[in-house]
């Protein structure tokens, strides 16, 4: 991913560390500035119109997981947004990966395995 083409988006909000069982510090989360052109070609039409909700996704989640080093978050809107978070280890920083939405009966799956908990702030 290229530097120069990369949004600062929000921080990581590390109230969240307790439970996911985590201990990151804050760090900043970057979107690349071809998230929607992705989002778009892989027909990921309803979590476009959430693209400028990132920041809200990100600092006050539904549920979160830690899954193979990745943060998973999930806002529930009109319809239910899932993001990846990943660390691009080469240039030392994490992004938004991927975004779409998710149905209801995935996430209380999801929750019932264990890989997303409830956010309780």
């Amino acid at each position: 991913m290229n530097n120069n083409k990369l949004i600062k988006t929000a921080t990581f909000n590390t109230q969240l560390n307790k439970i996911i069982g985590t201990n990151f510090n804050s760090f900043a989360i970057y979107r690349s500035n071809g998230l929607y052109t992705h989002l778009q070609k892989r027909k990921h039409y309803t979590a476009c119109t959430y693209i400028d909700f990132l920041s809200d996704i990100i600092h006050n989640p539904d549920f979160i997981g830690y899954y193979n080093n990745n943060i998973e978050l999930v806002k529930c809107y009109k319809d239910n947004i899932f993001i990846c978070i990943k660390l691009d280890s080469k240039n030392k920083h994490y992004y938004i990966a991927t975004m779409f939405d998710i149905k209801r009966s995935k996430i209380d799956s999801y929750l019932k395995s264990g890989r997303l908990k409830k956010v309780n702030l």
